[in-house]
């Protein structure tokens, strides 16, 4: 196993797995904005869950396909400094699948027609399988940009995950599976001859019009594609087989997140993935637990306490000085008593509330 520390020490890629609900996402975040806060690497957090979460983990208003550069605006109220660069994208599932066509189709016509087809306008847009292919996809290309040092990705729930990192192999399983060939052999076009147009109106009817024509037309178009989707899966696949590539996988201390966690673990063994990381999320230090942890409890609620009374004696003081702009005789007015009492107790205050700050960092 390799500590948080080192492991955002190492170029490459750090893909974060887990069952539902852990924080994975959470956690992605996190490893993005401390690698660009320890390191001076260029970082990408990339999101292949189709839910929307890291846009919020990160505070980003508008998130997308294209890489969004994180600027240091984000950690102004804290004392944290970028030293290296922070960037976050999420998959889009059609609008890379379209760039994806664009980059391998043999010419214009292929290209234009393959967009077009109805087939692969609904595989795109619905099947859920299309997403696997395209996250890898889509993920080897910024790795292959050269503009990012470290890569985080945050994958879906365990089983999912897997089907990701199943989807080259599948990709090229299915170039040179008999189905294709079956389905882009000139045969097929014999469908469309006069002899067989009682079948295919028939077909039309139950199956919807022009349905076997998109079909042949898009995998017949799509094998021309072949060459270029096989060595690309290839070298997404040895991407992922890579030495620097690692694997986090996020667990809380429930049963089922648990047991989902040992099932992953096995399964990325299986397929020769070293797991470098484990976290177990959610769980209380020790040196907060017990009356520690009561103690620590109070001690926010006395900062809470004191930085309201701090911002009610700011505005009082406001006020004051407001007031005392339009009154000739202020210095006569002001109550000298009541004055040092308040200056008194605001020092304590203040003394407390760089107390109880003390003891929440110590």
């Amino acid at each position: 196993m390799t500590t948080v520390a080192e492991l955002i020490q190492r170029d490459g890629l750090i893909v974060v797995c887990g069952s539902g609900g852990v924080g994975k996402t959470s956690i992605s975040a996190a490893l993005g904005v401390l690698a660009a806060t320890q390191t001076e690497k260029r970082v990408l957090v990339l999101t292949v869950d189709p839910a929307k979460r890291l846009a919020n983990a990160l505070g980003l208003r508008e998130f997308g396909n294209v890489e969004v550069q994180i600027t240091s605006e984000l950690f102004k109220t804290s004392k944290t400094k970028l030293r290296g660069s922070l960037s976050a994208a999420m998959i889009d599932t059609k609008a890379s699948w379209d760039d994806l066509i664009s980059r391998h189709a043999p010419d214009e016509a292929t290209r234009n027609s393959v967009l077009q087809n109805s087939l692969y306008k609904n595989l795109t847009e619905r099947f859920v399988h299309s997403h696997d292919y395209i996250a890898v996809e889509r993920l080897y290309q910024a790795h292959s940009s050269g503009a990012y040092d470290l890569i985080i990705v945050d994958t879906p729930p365990s089983r999912n995950a897997l089907t990701i990192l199943d989807a080259p192999k599948r990709m090229q399983d299915f170039f040179s599976s008999r189905l294709l060939k079956l389905l882009t052999a000139n045969s097929q076009w014999q469908l469309l001859t006069l002899a067989a147009k009682p079948f295919y109106e028939i077909a039309d009817r139950l199956l919807g019009k022009g349905l076997l024509r998109d079909v042949a037309e898009f995998f017949t178009l799509f094998r021309t594609m072949e060459t270029g989707f096989v060595e690309r899966a290839k070298k997404v696949e040895a991407l992922l087989n890579d030495s620097k590539t690692s694997f986090a996988i996020v667990t809380t201390l429930e049963d089922a997140p648990l047991s989902e966690a040992e099932f992953l673990s096995i399964a990325l063994k299986e397929r020769k993935f070293t797991t470098h990381l484990a976290i177990a999320n959610r769980i209380i230090p020790k040196e907060l637990q017990g009356e520690v942890l009561v103690e620590q409890v109070g001690a926010l609620n006395n900062v809470r306490q004191n930085t309201e009374f701090i911002s009610e004696l700011t505005e009082v003081l406001v006020n004051t000085d407001k007031s005392s702009e339009t009154s000739s005789n202020t210095s006569s007015e002001i109550d000298e008593a009541n004055l040092l009492k308040l200056l008194t107790q605001t020092l304590e205050t203040i003394q407390n509330y760089a107390q109880e700050t003390t003891k929440i960092s110590e």
